[in-house]
């Protein structure tokens, strides 16, 4: 049995208490009883065996006659079974009734080893000190050291719900004996016989034990109670119900605000003083009155007569529109609520009503949903009347477009058919066979194709895009969308969680497109493209005996044709590729044609120098072809789109 080692006070060497600790049997006490106790049953005796009733008889063989026949003396029977079980038995109470007594023994001295201990039973507390372990002189320094720093210091705050409630040193008079609280821990547990030391003793091993302050810590208990009973006086009070009174003129409504039936428990309280300076526990107390509100003015009967409404600007998810603000005329209802349920009782509390601002204006509104720019893409253009006016025309269609999340943008049902009688002149655009006409509405493509470079950025879902007939300088190479009324459209999904907003205007010759958004993105867009094949494009002579002899003239201008592939890749924040894809574009290719008078000599076609007349020069590099919507004095100003 394991037992603790307890300090003992000087003793010689061979005391009999120290004797006693050493003998006792490494197992826990109430074991070592069991064992004591089972060993001193009687053993039971020893059944014979099954299949004899009798003393077991030896055969003895017939002796074979001798010269000298000797006489053979009988075998002795076996002792019974019977009696030797019986004197076993007898055996063995008497052992075991002497481990019984050695265990007496054992626990009887090791209660008078713990009575004469000199150190304190375990987890025994003394002003909120363990001083369990301690001897009297250590006990008393460290319970001394803790009221030094508690009881002369510290003051005791109550907590009320309108005020604070304070009980200082000076006022309570608190002091504790130290050497008189530390007789009672040291006594602790040792009164009694040395059987309810031992007892007392592994109780206290396994539970706290606090010392009762109340006859050892000096406490002027009168002046607590007189404090509290004082405390009773200010704060009680009977019931009586509020009033109200409402003047039209001055727009106002006054409540005198009734009285609670209001008690103190002062003898609840006065407890939970007392205890906190038995317990050494200074913490504010939180106390709470016993009360009975009186009725709360309800001020909704009031609100609903003399108010308005205010309405604060909303969005309108079927409309993609945000509503204005409407101002109202009143008082804030909660907040009123609010002054009159923690107003002072006995109070007068005045509400005014007055215009009321909403809360959320249709500017507020629209800067929460659409105050952060996602991405903005600008391309230029070449100054070109009506050209010009296409792609402003277009813009103003598509300016202030919201899509909800999931909802599809359609340029051409946004744009609508580029009508002159909304205001489209004409100007160029690609034709089916390649040649490039005059059409109203030429160029808006370029407004399509700066949405779709700019959706790109906001990784949104691309539902229907074409790239143009011939390569556009205005966006990277397969970076473009082409669209024409009643045939091609562009179109991509909003997937993104939240509203989106398109800001598309023309300043200072580009096209400025802007999503804007709720907060700026977690993610980042990276794009590239690499030309995996290359068409150029050669010159063609048309012969037209019409002209005259030397005629020379550029009627169709080239364009090289290429195979792209566009690479859009996604990061995170952090650098780390979400996702990436492949975008592939055709572009076809257009000849040069001239159409030439009838002559002697033609000169070389593929060398632009021998035509002196001719202002324009043949691209070298295949990558910079002649700028489509650059005017020439051939072409009359007409651009492409």
């Amino acid at each position: 049995m394991y037992l603790p080692h307890v300090p003992q006070a000087a003793q010689p060497e061979t005391g009999p208490e120290e004797d006693l600790t050493k003998v006792l049997p490494d197992l826990p006490l109430q074991e070592a009883l069991d064992q004591a106790a089972q060993a001193a049953q009687p053993a039971q005796p020893r059944e014979p065996a099954a299949h004899s009733t009798q003393p077991r008889q030896t055969a003895v063989p017939p002796v074979p006659p001798t010269r000298n026949p000797r006489a053979v003396p009988p075998e002795e029977p076996e002792e019974e079974p019977v009696r030797r079980g019986v004197s076993g038995g007898i055996m063995a109470a008497i052992v075991g009734g002497a481990l019984v007594l050695l265990a007496v023994v054992i626990f009887f001295g090791y209660g008078l080893v713990l009575k004469g201990g000199d150190t304190i039973y375990p987890n025994v507390f003394v002003a909120g000190i363990n001083v369990g372990g301690m001897t009297s002189e250590e006990a008393v320094a460290a319970v001394a050291d803790a009221v030094a720093a508690s009881y002369s210091s510290a003051t005791l705050d109550v907590q009320l719900p309108d005020r604070t409630l304070s009980f200082t040193p000076d006022q309570t008079n608190v002091a504790l004996d130290a050497d008189e609280a530390i007789a009672e821990a040291m006594a602790y547990g040792r009164s009694g016989n040395p059987f309810s030391a031992v007892l007392n003793y592994f109780s206290c091993r396994s539970n706290e034990r606090y010392i009762d302050l109340q006859t050892v810590l000096n406490l002027d208990t009168d002046y607590i109670r007189n404090r509290i009973d004082e405390l009773a006086q200010e704060v009680e009070t009977t019931l009586s119900p509020s009033k109200v009174d409402v003047n039209e003129a001055a727009g106002t409504i006054t409540v005198q605000v009734g009285y609670p039936d209001r008690q103190l428990d002062t003898e609840g309280l006065y407890e939970a003083v007392y205890n906190a300076f038995m317990n050494s526990d200074f913490t504010t107390l939180t106390w709470d009155y016993q009360e009975t509100p009186c009725e709360l003015v309800d001020l909704t009967p009031y609100y609903e007569q003399y108010c308005t409404e205010v309405q604060n600007a909303e969005y309108d998810e079927e409309t993609h529109t945000i509503s204005e603000e409407v101002p109202g005329y009143g008082f804030d209802l909660e907040a009123a609520q609010q002054q009159l349920a923690t107003a002072e009782p006995g109070s007068t509390v005045v509400i005014q009503m007055e215009d009321i601002e909403p809360e959320v204006t249709k500017l507020d509104l629209s800067s929460e949903m659409f105050g952060t720019a996602l991405h903005k893409v600008s391309t230029k253009y070449a100054v070109n009347s009506n050209r010009t006016n296409n792609l402003d025309l277009a813009c103003k269609a598509i300016n202030g477009t919201i899509l909800n999340p999931g909802e599809i943008f359609s340029f051409n049902d946004v744009v609508g058919e580029r009508t002159a009688a909304k205001g489209y002149l004409p100007a160029t655009v690609f034709v089916t066979g390649g040649a490039s006409e005059s059409e109203l509405g030429g160029g808006v493509c370029q407004v399509a194709s700066s949405i779709y470079y700019c959706s790109l950025f906001l990784n949104l879902e691309q539902v229907h895009r074409e790239p143009h007939m011939y390569v556009v300088d205005y966006v990277d190479f397969g970076m473009d969308a082409t669209v024409y009324w009643g045939s091609i459209d562009y179109q991509f999904k909003n997937t993104l969680d939240y509203p989106i907003k398109i800001q598309a205007n023309i300043d200072g010759g580009t096209v400025n497109i802007t999503f804007w958004g709720p907060e700026e993105l977690d993610f980042v867009v990276e794009t590239s493209y690499d030309i995996l094949e290359t068409y150029p494009w050669t010159t063609v002579e048309q012969v037209d005996e019409t002209k005259p002899v030397g005629y020379r003239e550029r009627t169709v201008s080239p364009y090289t044709g290429y195979k792209v592939v566009a690479y859009i890749t996604v990061k995170d924040l952090d650098g780390n590729v979400l996702e990436s894809r492949e975008v592939y574009s055709t572009y076809r290719k257009r000849d040069q044609v001239y159409v030439v008078g009838p002559a002697e000599e033609v000169p070389d076609p593929d060398d632009p120098t021998t035509d002196p007349d001719d202002p324009t020069t043949d691209p070298d590099d295949p990558l910079n072809p002649d700028d489509p919507l650059a005017p020439s004095e051939d072409d009359e100003g007409t651009l492409w789109p």
